[in-house]
């Protein structure tokens, strides 16, 4: 059987809101609960703290990592607090930028790097020397490592593959975009 397909944006927001689901306190009780209840209540103001790594490999063009671009400035719009990390890869990580609600607006100034080959690994290794444990972790890619896909057990992973809908990531989820939801770039 074949799974129904996914809107990869909804994918994402749906993940994303996974996040802010998860974080539940003892300490500030719901108000509805009764007297002498305690029921979790939400932690306020929740910041989303997630990685997004753009494929710049010489088998993505300019025109797709500017509509990567307009995605995660999309991400960033719908959330009111964020600590998000991009980078571009290649056969290794460069264009490093940290961006938070406050920062947002410098995703305009960003420009995508790369143009060699394509190690998915580099993205692991990175976010491993660096210290970066990403409570979702994105990646815009056509799906052909020159290698693994990386570590499946690093952190929860979202491949987001152009081309072929035959490309499935062997781990994390999967979906596909293809020219028509970037024609507006």
């Amino acid at each position: 059987t074949e799974d129904p397909k996914m809107d990869w944006r909804e994918l994402i927001q749906q993940q994303i809101q996974s996040i802010v689901k998860n974080d539940f306190s003892y300490l500030r009780p719901n108000r509805k609960s009764p007297p002498g209840i305690m029921l979790p209540g939400m932690i306020p103001d929740v910041k989303i703290d997630i990685a997004i790594a753009i494929d710049m490999s010489g088998s993505i063009s300019q025109a797709q990592g500017s509509f990567f671009l307009n995605e995660i400035k999309g991400i960033m719009d719908e959330f009111p607090e964020f600590d998000m990390k991009v980078w571009c890869f290649d056969t290794e990580v460069v264009a490093y930028a940290e961006f938070t609600e406050d920062t947002a607006e410098d995703i305009h100034e960003y420009v995508p790097k790369g143009g060699g080959g394509t190690m998915f690994e580099c993205n692991w290794k990175f976010m491993m020397d660096e210290g970066i444990e990403p409570k979702r972790f994105i990646m815009f890619t056509d799906g052909y490592p020159c290698g693994t896909w990386g570590d499946e057990y690093y952190c929860d992973t979202i491949f987001i593959v152009h081309g072929s809908e035959s490309i499935v990531a062997p781990f994390g989820l999967t979906a596909h975009y293809d020219d028509r939801d970037s024609s507006n770039v």
